[in-house]
């Protein structure tokens, strides 16, 4: 019997890959020891060799590292040709040839049965053995990318090629530009600095920071685990003609990852097996429903797999299970009944009885209820429904009887009760404006009809889709009237309910509020330019009807220098034309025409920066010689045309010595 599963799995000892190693210059790690620490804090952040993500950002990841999409489908491929006999009899036919003849699996998204045996596929000697080989071929790539990269430092090493498992060469070298570009050197300290510092991010600088280079090997190295896991206290319960339960304990030296039950039934064969996945680190139950297997009773095979994150696994063949034929039972008489209404009166009640569990001959009798009282009957007879015209409001119902004519039994049943009222009618519904200004108030009027004795009414207002005000029910309250304090679109629904709790709700049609056109805060970006610096005047627009434009009118000591066109933002950048005192003029035009203006604005103009003034901000500060260091390290642009105001030296290049001579004469050392 064990060779019917067991030739599902045919292990082999994992292979020592064997790499040539190679020390870094001024480095206190070897290439080998930096490639076998990343892989260890890579398996850490992602998995081991037998994960499987079945749906990660649109397709499945696997593995150690856990290879994504097309290049997990060319990983298994891999995996397959060591061992195709193998492969077949764990992956079964449709994967098998699936995996063999797909050239991307991009948008792969495995369903829970392909997930669970590419798991077990996964944890083969043949797979362990193409996973390190890649990772280590993957991984060397990471870190050798940093090398070419310019990075020495190892930890730092280790941490730039995490990153780029994640985040995929051109992410990596992008993020080394922009560390280099902010900090100057790229080390540990630096990449952590500027990275999200997520929770992955923060595990692995943890790790770099704290790492002992002994702990790993000078030459290519996994980690290593050969102890396979053990499996206890299997117990099997609950054996019923639907299914049984099987339970079991797994232990192991590191830990257990996964447990597998694989089941079939005697007549399919192990090559039919069902595989069932728990993740767990101790125990595991599983309840095998025979629905899955054609609700077939009878002898089924069990067999219990543990794996270990190595790999490692041990199983357990459960002797033949029998599952009992369901017992049979009298078929038990039952009835139903429901009914059809348009709910008016005037209209028609239809009650219809079902029923089952007998021998098909039936007599029935109906008795009609209108608010409690019995008001029509019908004997027994072979009719199954029951109609009745309403003539008056109230609850109705029947209570039904029916005999089988061949057992001789008899059972009843009643409906539910139908509730036929006069029904409240809406006529109209809608606001004395179609729109309205900001400022005046709206009222709607409602007209209605019908209902059963003295109406109710609630008023439920909307904004923009959001209740802003409820009122409680009140009689002869048929106008709502509230006054809008914000612009948007507003709505009502009204709820009316009569004497007997009916409740009919009726929305009216949207009433757009407005705010009228303005324009107000004219500003420019700065109070203080030198001619030929951008500036930027702002306004703050705000109501008005649809989208609207803009003119900037530009005025240098009362005098107008310069004009935008019609534009649709409410900024102008421009650049200082000459020196003196600017104001600004805003002109704003909406979709209806409607024309609204603001001036303001406060700006000083020089014809010339001062010299020493590197930030052109018309005062002489220590942050003008560090604007000017900065320029002088390629860390800040400045318009060829300012260059003038830093030269302070005038020897016709911008030094740290221009620098040091600004800082001296903002601490009245020196003079220009």
């Amino acid at each position: 019997m064990k060779n019917r599963l067991f030739r599902l799995f045919s292990f082999v000892t994992a292979i020592i890959l064997i790499v040539s190693s190679f020390p870094l210059s001024a480095s206190a790690a070897s290439f080998n020891q930096i490639v076998n620490a990343t892989t260890d804090i890579i398996m850490t952040n992602e998995g081991n060799y037998t994960t499987v993500v079945r749906n990660d950002n649109g397709s499945l990841s696997i593995g150690k590292i856990c290879w994504h999409g097309t290049n997990a489908l060319n990983l298994l491929k891999d995996i397959v040709a060591l061992n195709p006999t193998q492969a077949l009899s764990i992956l079964g036919s449709s994967l098998y040839n699936e995996i063999i003849t797909s050239y991307s699996w991009n948008t792969k998204i495995p369903t829970s049965a392909e997930a669970s045996v590419i798991a077990v596929f996964l944890s083969t000697a043949e797979s362990r053995k193409v996973q390190d080989e890649t990772a280590w071929k993957y991984i060397s790539e990471y870190v050798d990318h940093g090398m070419a990269l310019g990075i020495t430092e190892p930890e730092a090493l280790v941490f730039f090629a995490d990153f780029e498992n994640q985040n995929g060469r051109a992410g990596a070298a992008s993020f080394y530009y922009e560390v280099r570009n902010a900090y100057g050197t790229v080390n540990l300290g630096t990449l952590y600095a500027a990275s999200s510092k997520n929770p992955r991010r923060t595990r692995t600088y943890n790790f770099c920071a704290t790492i002992n280079w002994n702990n790993y090997s000078n030459s290519p190295a996994y980690r290593k685990d050969d102890i396979a896991p053990e499996i206890s206290d299997v117990m099997v319960s609950d054996i019923t003609s639907q299914g049984y339960t099987v339970s079991c304990t797994a232990s192991d030296n590191v830990n257990v990852t996964s447990i597998y039950f694989a089941v079939f039934h005697k007549d399919d064969g192990s090559q039919n097996a069902k595989w069932y996945k728990q993740e767990t680190t101790a125990t595991a139950s599983m309840t095998i429903d025979i629905a899955e297997f054609g609700n077939r009773t009878g002898y089924y095979y069990t067999f219990i797999y543990a794996f270990d994150e190595a790999g490692n696994y041990a199983y357990v063949e459960l002797n033949a299970i029998k599952v009992p034929d369901a017992t049979p039972t009298e078929p038990k008489l039952s009835l139903t009944v429901s009914a059809t209404t348009d709910g008016t009166v005037g209209g028609e009640i239809r009650w219809k009885a079902s029923t089952s569990g007998g021998s098909g001959d039936y007599l029935y009798t109906f008795d009609l209820y209108k608010d409690g009282k019995l008001i029509d009957k019908r004997n027994y007879s072979d009719y199954n429904d029951f109609p009745h015209t309403v003539k008056t409001t109230g609850s109705y119902y029947v209570v039904v009887s029916v005999y089988d004519k061949v057992s001789g039994k008899t059972t009843m049943a009643s409906s539910t009760e139908t509730n036929i009222f006069i029904p409240i009618v809406a006529n109209s519904f809608k606001a004395d404006m179609p729109a309205a200004i900001l400022g005046q108030s709206v009222s709607w009027s409602l007209d209605v009809t019908g209902g059963e004795g003295e109406l109710q009414y609630s008023y439920t207002l909307y904004k923009d889709d959001t209740v802003i005000y409820s009122s409680p029910y009140k009689k002869n309250y048929t106008k709502f009237t509230y006054p809008p304090d914000d612009s948007g679109v507003y709505n009502v629904i009204v709820n009316i309910m009569d004497s007997r709790s009916q409740v009919v709700s009726v929305k009216s049609d949207d009433i757009t509020v407005i705010r009228p056109l303005s324009v107000s805060n004219v500003s420019f970006s700065s109070d203080y330019a030198v001619a030929g610096k951008s500036v930027t005047c702002s306004a703050e627009v705000l109501g008005g009807t649809g989208s609207y434009t803009c003119k900037f009118s530009i005025y240098c000591d009362d005098i107008l220098v310069l004009e935008s066109e019609n534009i649709s933002t409410s900024e102008f950048t421009f650049t200082v034309p000459k020196g003196g005192n600017y104001t600004a003029q805003v002109t704003v035009k909406d979709a209806d025409s409607t024309v609204t203006q603001a001036e303001g604005g406060n700006l000083t103009a020089d014809e010339k920066a001062k010299k020493g003034d590197a930030n052109c901000d018309g005062e002489l500060t220590a942050a003008d010689a560090r604007y000017t260091l900065r320029y002088s390290a390629g860390l800040e642009k400045v318009d060829e045309a300012f260059l003038y105001a830093m030269d302070v030296n005038e020897d016709g290049r911008i030094k740290a010595a221009d620098a040091r001579l600004i800082l001296r004469v903002v601490a009245k050392i020196d003079k220009f």
